[in-house]
């Protein structure tokens, strides 16, 4: 038998083996990744851009089971996919250690985006940026602070106060992409979510449009230059995927100028009644119409349900423009949601950096709502 064939077959058969595993970069980080399982309810704080302190730890000891850090861009880089900006990853890992020495059990998730940021760059390909995802967590990960890189992402690609930015339309090559990052993502175990401005899937409107400069009526008169609205352009990703595909949608309700500012500021309407409308027709779906983009897809029923629904709100910052809702308002409307039986998976808002600040002559906390 000649033993040296056999080796020399046995040590290829090893190497392409060894060579297949360490290519297979997913395999590699689900073996030091913990996997972890989103609470039954959500309560979800952002630390504002860049943020690392304190105040984080502060507001999961106040009862967030959530952070989403702030935040990173989708970029090339010497012609190669790059995951640019971010928070300090070093005090990610120590924040995330102190967390688990206090016996916190939080999902720490990474944002994507961000007002006026660019849209990711669509030279690569979703598969190439889930790779660099991959590879991006391991080259952060920190095991001697027992931190293993984020759980997963958050989508929140939004637009840019320059009128002429070009981060003030989507693409349909920015929105697919977006859409298959996501499926990779989740076939791996990581945790995707979306964070879209209320109009990004505006249950009142069957439009769909890949710009982001739209007014609504109702605001038109009283604030007719105010063009920052989308037209269901998240919807997108849901009608492309399916909803299976995020584990959470947040809503965004302190985008400017909101249908949800109109309704509770103008009209002085019940919050809870609001609530209550907006995750019914997210729940039982509403049609929006994309056939101006894809003729195949056509009019697809966007249904987001309740067990996925965040509401997003907005901490003391929020002032004229942006929706701030009262504690007991917001108290009362999720009672409102239980009594009807249509409660949604939680709240999250924006931003932690900002929690404390005075409102009505009292430090307010979202995090203790």
């Amino acid at each position: 038998m000649n033993y040296t064939f056999i080796s020399i077959v046995f040590i290829l058969s090893t190497f392409l083996f060894i060579k297949k595993y360490i290519l297979d970069n997913s395999n590699m980080d689900t073996l030091t990744r913990p996997k972890v399982t989103l609470p039954a309810k959500l309560k979800i704080g952002y630390a504002n851009w860049g943020e690392c302190d304190d105040k984080i730890f502060e507001a999961v000891q106040n009862g967030l089971n959530v952070i989403i850090w702030f935040s990173v861009d989708l970029t090339s880089t010497d012609a190669k996919p790059n995951i640019s900006r971010g928070p300090d990853y070093t005090c990610v890992a120590k924040m995330v250690k102190r967390f688990k020495d206090n016996n916190y059990q939080v999902i720490n998730l990474l944002s994507i985006g961000g007002w006026n940021s660019p849209h990711p760059d669509t030279t690569h390909s979703a598969a190439e940026y889930f790779t660099e995802w991959v590879n991006f967590n391991q080259r952060i990960s920190n095991p001697s602070l027992s931190f293993y890189g984020f759980d997963g992402f958050d989508w929140d690609i939004e637009g840019n106060d320059d009128f002429a930015s070009p981060s003030n339309h989507f693409t349909l090559k920015e929105l697919d992409l977006m859409a298959e990052l996501s499926v990779l993502a989740k076939q791996k175990g990581y945790i995707v979510a979306m964070a879209p401005a209320e109009s990004y899937v505006d249950v009142t409107t069957s439009e769909f449009s890949l710009s982001l400069m739209h007014n609504h009526k109702e605001w038109e008169e009283e604030v007719p230059n105010f063009t920052y609205h989308g037209r269901n352009a998240y919807a997108y990703l849901i009608a492309k995927v399916g909803i299976d595909n995020f584990d959470f949608v947040s809503v965004q309700l302190y985008e400017g100028y909101t249908h949800t500012l109109y309704r509770y500021e103008r009209k002085k309407e019940n919050f809870g009644l609001i609530l209550k409308d907006l995750v019914t027709k997210l729940d039982e779906g509403y049609e929006v119409d994309f056939s101006s983009v894809d003729s195949e897809m056509g009019k697809k029923v966007i249904r987001v349900p309740k067990e996925k629904i965040v509401i997003g709100l907005a901490n003391a910052w929020a002032t004229k423009q942006f929706l701030f809702v009262k504690e007991e308002d917001i108290v009362s409307g999720y009672k409102e949601l239980e009594k009807e039986q249509k409660e949604c998976r939680g709240f999250m808002f924006w931003d932690i950096a900002d929690e404390g600040k005075v409102h009505e002559g009292e430090s307010f906390y979202m995090a203790k709502v």
